[in-house]
């Protein structure tokens, strides 16, 4: 659906209505960053509208936010468009006014990699912090000992930023020009106006840019506090990163601590609990690049004694937060850290959680859970993630992962698990809440551009009202495939090669197990809540999407007493030289079978020349209690029936990376087959991806097949982690 003017500046309109209300004084950071916003829009207004309506609704629209938390989340996203724009065809302009100096012969192009000391230097300058007067440059005014900008050795002090990875630092405070730089990966491309330029430009009676700042400025390395900062006339800041912080009272100390903060856009940068019964008030979250972390002198478990002189250690929790609200721009805080009475505190608040939770009725709510395990059902990196709060934490699919803390909406804290069943890691990764909202607004606007809906929606329909059997069984397979052995019928909806088409369905046999998924929206993946269990069987082993078959066999060919199959069930007559439960189980009447069937005695069956065939339960049940792993060539719908069966399975699908992947490893199937095999491959990963133990991709069959007996045999317990019955 083309994006239509009247559209786009209804958009605008209505992003311009909320600026208009924003009136009350504390509103104006968040009316100075929807301005930034705004202008960007206006730059690339017809691009920008889908983004428009996700931000206004989102973000603006959440009363469940605080304006703090809009302002935030507002200046992230227009750093984001300005570092991203939609669409860029040229290279990245900057809006200023030409001093008597040529700027062309001024401008430098650097590079830096980030080290241990991060980037190197000290900056100060912006809108309302003026530098040199009547500029709202932001101006380099340090340069530190080891850090990449003196490696690098172009960057002086006195040179003017003009951008960073392209995002313009003309006209923006000193907090969007913090904000823009900590924002940045290991690579950070500046554009810089070289020192003689800038003296250039200065008014003849002015101080100097080294004068200034001899006299009325005085660096103060952002991990490293002092109450000289309190006086400074101007913003500096040190872009160091703070993972060595030098604070001037050790945190770990035992005796209360003066500290002094100077509250940035994002407030103080820290959260407090507390204030019930005179237990105190404790620092329980710090926020990463806010305030509090950039001084490293408050820590999570201090207490605070008093803030501004007013005392807090018998205060209540709205007393606090009411006397940190209104403490200026400029807040002197006592703090000790009592880390014993802070977990005292934190076990008494989970058992009131637990309470709770053992008195309600619904699923785990992962605000009154202190832990949980997961398991994840997307990929997840961190460094694409601009949201985040602090380190994250990366994982695959199918990894577990130890939630230690899920008490916020919008992220957890976790570790990974590895399959011995250890800890590894440690970092912030989106709750589920997160991960959902921001995937269905993303849907909204697949939605709203009307792209591909015809196909969806026949797709859906299709999946309603498809047979939930397979289409072919493992006693049915033929070596024969005319060129696309791998390309498995259950995922050919209905074709099984050189045996004609699958005749129709016999009503009322059963119905799809993923019925339920169909009803009102798809179900959107982010996590499951998993339990530990023991094995007392081996567990069933279902390989799915390409390459499915050449596996199944490789692994009964090389393993023949660690894999098997089951002998599957019939209603046909049985023939010369076949004998009954070694090559079928034949059933006496097709009547028996159906009830069977009723009664989800089998995990899969279909129909083949007026006869029933199907893979009972009970059949996988006696390989899997020989100590063999059964190999299962079903659908993506045997899965859930098996885990109702109490059976898991290992269920690992086969991910094709391309077109072009597919063909390299089957040189028999044309473009066009290979082209339908990545579609079915993506289709079967919509429809059944929540099922999945692991996903595997790889560039070559030896390498897939190398990491599906890795999974495997990770995956075989005796203990691993199942479904657990409560829903997060």
């Amino acid at each position: 659906m083309p994006v239509r003017k009247q559209d786009a500046h209804r958009a605008l309109e209505l992003l311009e209505d909320y600026h208009s209300r924003l009136t009350k004084p504390q509103d104006k950071a968040l009316k100075n960053a929807i301005e930034r916003v705004i202008r960007i829009f206006k730059s690339r207004l017809f691009q920008a509208l889908l983004d428009i309506q996700e931000f206004y609704e989102v973000t603006l629209l959440d009363d469940s936010k605080s304006t703090q938390q809009k302002t935030l989340e507002t200046l992230q996203i227009a750093s984001k468009w300005e570092k991203e724009p939609p669409i860029t065809n040229s290279q990245p302009k900057f809006d200023f006014v030409k001093r008597p100096n040529s700027l062309e012969n001024n401008l430098i192009h650097i590079k830096l990699v980030k080290g241990n000391k991060g980037l190197g230097f000290s900056i100060a300058g912006g809108v309302g912090n003026e530098h040199i007067p009547n500029d709202h440059g932001i101006f380099v005014t340090k340069i530190i000992d080891g850090g990449a900008a003196e490696q690098d050795g172009r960057l002086q002090v006195g040179d003017r930023l003009l951008s960073v990875n392209y995002e313009d630092l003309d006209n923006v405070t000193h907090e969007e020009a913090v904000a823009a730089l900590k924002a940045t990966s290991d690579v950070v491309k500046l554009v810089v106006a070289k020192s003689s330029y800038i003296h250039d430009s200065v008014p003849l009676d002015a101080p100097s840019p080294s004068q200034m700042r001899s006299e009325d400025v005085q660096d103060t390395s952002i991990t490293a506090a002092t109450t000289t900062t309190t006086t400074l006339p101007h913003n500096t800041s040190t872009f160091q990163r703070p993972t060595t912080p030098r604070p001037l009272t050790d945190p770990d100390s035992p005796e209360p601590r003066r500290i002094v903060l100077n509250k940035g856009s994002t407030g103080l940068g820290f959260n407090i609990v507390g204030g019930e019964d005179g237990e105190g008030i404790f620092v329980s979250f710090i926020l990463a690049g806010g305030p509090a972390d950039l001084s490293g002198e408050l820590r999570r478990g201090d207490q605070i004694h008093s803030v501004n002189g007013i005392d807090l250690r018998w205060a209540t929790h709205e007393e606090a937060a009411a006397a940190l609200k209104g403490a200026g721009d400029t807040v002197e805080i006592v703090a000790q850290y009592k880390p014993d009475e802070y977990n005292r505190f934190e076990t008494k608040i989970q058992d009131l959680r637990e309470q709770i939770m053992n008195t309600s009725t619904g699923s785990l709510r992962t605000t009154q859970k202190r832990t949980l395990y997961v398991r994840a059902l997307f990929d997840y990196d961190p460094t694409k993630d601009s949201g985040l709060p602090s380190k994250g934490l990366a994982f695959k699919y199918g990894d577990i992962l130890h939630v230690t803390n899920a008490s916020d909406d919008e992220w957890w804290q976790a570790k990974r698990i590895t399959p011995e069943g250890e800890e590894e890691g440690m970092g912030i990764i989106p709750s589920k809440r997160r991960v959902e909202r921001k995937e269905r607004a993303r849907l909204k606007i697949v939605k709203f551009t009307g792209k591909g809906n015809d196909k969806v929606a026949a797709a859906n329909e299709k999946r309603k009202s498809n047979f939930s059997f397979s289409r072919k069984f493992p006693f049915m397979k033929s070596k024969d495939h005319s060129g696309s052995e791998d390309v498995s019928a259950d995922e050919q909806e209905g074709d099984c090669p050189g045996q004609g088409p699958p005749e129709k369905k016999p009503g009322g046999l059963a119905s799809d197990s993923r019925e339920g998924s169909l009803r009102g929206d798809e179900p959107i993946l982010s996590y499951e809540a998993v339990i530990q269990q023991e094995l007392k069987y081996t567990r069933p082993v279902i390989i799915l999407g390409p390459l499915k078959d050449r596996i199944n066999d490789d692994l009964i060919s090389e393993f023949p007493d660690r894999f098997g199959s089951c002998v599957p069930h019939t209603t046909r007559q049985r023939r010369e030289n076949e004998v009954d439960a070694r090559d079928y189980h034949f059933v006496a009447s097709r009547e028996q079978m159906e009830r069977d069937i009723q009664n989800h005695l089998f995990i899969e069956a279909g129909q083949y020349n007026d006869n029933l065939y199907g893979t009972s339960v009970a059949s996988v049940k006696e390989v899997a209690e020989k100590g063999k792993h059964c190999i299962l060539d079903v659908s993506g719908n045997a899965i859930k029936r098996l885990q109702v069966a109490g059976l898991y399975p290992i269920a690992v699908f086969i991910k094709p990376k391309s077109v072009e992947s597919i063909m390299e490893m089957n040189k028999r199937i044309t473009e066009d087959q290979a082209r339908k095999t990545h579609e079915r491959a993506m289709k079967l990963e919509q429809e059944f991806g929540e099922y999945f133990t692991s996903v595997v991709q790889g560039d070559t069959a030896d390498e897939i097949y190398a990491k599906v007996k890795e999974v495997i045999r990770d995956q075989s317990g005796p203990t691993i982690w199942v479904p657990a019955k409560e829903k997060l």
